[in-house]
């Protein structure tokens, strides 16, 4: 592959990203939609109902945040409860960064609400990148 083949592959590149940054005009059905897309299981309601494909992404990208967040906070239960077991102070202490976690959990979702509905998509690292195989 020589430079100029180089060069193209990264200007294909760049245009698929830009194009995420150009805000999408959305009607008050997608907006909808895109609040239902992280609330949890209304994701599903929003993946099904919805009719443009901005608004698909989201709830894809909503239903797996939901996911994560789950499936982390069913991981670190029962550590919270050995170390609470152990000693209740150490309990305290992990369930304190469990909070600290729930509130990056929280803030992502609303980052990406906020992002949605002003007709961007804001791209969770390494979730975007399993939604968009999707």
């Amino acid at each position: 592959m020589n430079l100029d083949e180089d060069r193209s592959l990264t200007e294909d590149r760049s245009l698929t990203e830009d194009e995420s940054l150009v805000p999408v005009t959305l009607r008050d059905e997608d907006r909808l939609l895109i609040v239902f897309a992280y609330l949890g299981p209304l994701a599903f309601v929003s993946l099904v109902a919805a009719r443009n494909d901005f608004v698909r992404w989201h709830a894809r990208q909503g239903i797996l945040l939901g996911a994560t967040t789950l499936l982390t906070f069913l991981l670190l239960r029962p550590i919270h409860s050995l170390l609470y077991k152990i000693w209740p102070f150490l309990g305290q202490i992990f369930q304190t960064l469990e909070i600290l976690v729930a509130f990056g959990f929280f803030m992502a979702a609303l980052m990406c609400l906020v992002r949605g509905l002003e007709g961007v998509r804001f791209r969770l690292p390494f979730l975007a990148d399993i939604v968009e195989r999707f």
